[in-house]
């Protein structure tokens, strides 16, 4: 076994451990997502969104509308807080991985490893409990934009945890997606051509993809995919830099 592998494997077992991330993930895809289906008002609803490559306002039921945003929500939510954990964790112990011979490298991946394996896991539960109740349109378009939204606000995490305590990261990365996927993106509240501000959130092109293939019948976004992964990409490189500096840089 390598040491990125043996590294990877003690993070798997770090975060096993960490009970407040386990019940997070049991919890809230159910209390969230299946709470939302049961309590939203079975009445259609105006959506903005693109048709034949047209902006458009179509009618869809609200609780469709509340999974759309609602299960993206909860999965960028726990990869935001595993995220947290990770550089919490990572700060502590990983410069003593340094130490003992490994590379900055092996630890890097190791890490990132560790938290696309949450990321994997977290979105195919809230997935899961979201098809209980709706199937979107575009299933696999669907679950790759909520895939990118969720790695990004575990990058998002893991920079948050270099630079606040356990306390005040915990409440940013529950307050952040709330606003950002539950605020600003829902087709809901805004009904108008987004302000510039809005489109810088981590949040703005995956769930213009989410509710384009969870809601119409034709996918109008694929360009939104792209620049969804140009931010992952950029969010990802800012993180690496930060975590070799809080981490392996001392």
């Amino acid at each position: 076994m390598n040491r990125t592998t043996t590294a990877f494997s003690i993070g798997i077992k770090e975060q096993a451990r960490n009970y407040v991330l386990v019940a997070l993930l049991v919890v809230l895809p159910v209390s969230f997502i299946t709470l939302a289906f049961a309590v939203t008002q079975d009445v259609e609803m105006p959506v903005r969104t693109l048709v034949n490559g047209e902006t458009a306002t179509v009618m869809r039921g609200m609780p469709e509308v509340h999974g759309v945003i609602m299960t993206p929500i909860t999965s960028a939510l726990i990869a935001g807080l595993a995220g947290l954990f990770l550089m919490r964790e990572a700060k502590d112990t990983d410069g003593r991985l340094a130490v003992a011979g490994y590379h900055a490298r092996q630890v890097i991946a190791a890490r990132f490893g560790v938290l696309t394996a949450i990321t994997l896991i977290v979105t195919g539960v809230s997935v899961g409990v979201m098809l209980i109740d709706f199937q979107p349109e575009h299933l696999w378009w669907f679950v790759a934009a909520m895939l990118v939204v969720s790695v990004i606000y575990g990058l998002i995490g893991m920079l948050v945890g270099a630079v606040f305590d356990r306390l005040a990261g915990m409440w940013l990365m529950l307050i952040v997606p709330m606003l950002d996927i539950g605020l600003f993106q829902d087709p809901l509240f805004i009904q108008s051509e987004p302000e510039w501000w809005i489109k810088l959130f981590p949040g703005y092109w995956p769930v213009r993809m989410m509710v384009d293939t969870g809601l119409t019948t034709d996918v109008d976004t694929a360009l939104a995919m792209v620049w969804a992964t140009g931010y992952l990409l950029l969010v990802a490189a800012l993180t690496i830099g930060v975590y070799y500096r809080a981490t392996q840089g001392k």
